[in-house]
């Protein structure tokens, strides 16, 4: 399942908010040169993560979107409209949720878009 939002703050600033909105306590953070991400650091818990945006070694590229990727590690059924709501409520701001990806020059991609 994937969702997408617009912040500018930097993803160091929002794991704890992600932690908080799925209840996981195994998120940490990584980058390398194009992007930056949050993601789970095992599959323990009920849910993976993998939060990413581009970067430009200083700080997000505040234009381009944060995609938050969520998948089920367990029989939990994932409600879209739920997760979103829960976004929404803790980061104060628009959610997409739909298919998005990177094209191979890293630009977003959306095929699909519902907004929450």
């Amino acid at each position: 399942m994937k969702f997408w939002i617009y912040l500018e703050r930097d993803l160091n600033e929002l794991q704890y908010h992600f932690e908080k909105i799925f209840k996981v306590d195994n998120l940490y953070r990584d980058y390398e040169n194009v992007w930056e991400w949050i993601e789970s650091s095992d599959r323990k818990s009920d849910f993976y993560l993998n939060i990413s945006r581009p970067h430009d070694w200083e700080k997000g590229m505040y234009d381009k979107p944060i995609m938050i990727t969520v998948e089920s590690n367990t029989k939990v059924n994932l409600n879209e409209a739920e997760i979103a709501h829960k976004i929404k409520k803790e980061l104060n701001c628009i959610v997409f949720a739909g298919e998005i990806f990177a094209d191979e020059n890293d630009n977003p991609i959306i095929k699909e878009k519902r907004e929450y």
